[in-house]
């Protein structure tokens, strides 16, 4: 059970490529750093570096699985994506679904942590609704407007 368990919980982390999420952690931190710091000192709470953190996480998991759901009948027809989770059976669509909301709901959730500041909090479900417009409206002024606010 264990054994199955963990396997499952690497198959998620394989879905969504975590390892170029952790790569990606220090430059976000890196970034934040430098905008924390100002003239007068250092700037910030440590539960703003916890939200960084976590937000990045999952909204990068939320962007990834959804794209993953969007691009599976193109990875099908793709010898070398067909063994991708999807088109391979590995995980099925509405687990991928689950993933992708629970993912996204957690973004929003994680965006509590800068409260006062509600702006992270306002701001998003356009991030995520940008995110996941990109692969389904390819070519519309939406999709240009969409891809610039989720990057």
């Amino acid at each position: 059970m264990k054994e199955m368990s963990i396997t499952r919980v690497r198959e998620y982390l394989d879905l969504v490529k975590f390892s170029h999420t952790l790569f990606a952690l220090p430059f976000a931190l890196l970034g934040a750093a430098l905008a924390a710091h100002g003239p007068d000192g250092w700037h910030g709470r440590a539960q703003d570096w916890v939200g960084i953190l976590l937000c990045m996480a999952t909204a990068r998991s939320a962007a990834m699985a959804f794209n993953r759901l969007a691009d599976r009948h193109y990875d099908a027809l793709n010898p070398r994506t067909a063994s991708r989770h999807l088109p391979a059976g590995r995980l099925s669509i509405l687990a991928v679904a689950v993933f992708t909301l629970v993912c996204g709901s957690a973004f929003i959730a994680s965006t509590l942590l800068f409260l006062p500041n509600r702006w992270p909090l306002y701001l998003s479900v356009p991030v995520l609704c940008g995110s996941w417009a990109i692969p389904t409206a390819s070519g519309s002024p939406a999709w240009r407007i969409s891809g610039w606010v989720s990057r």
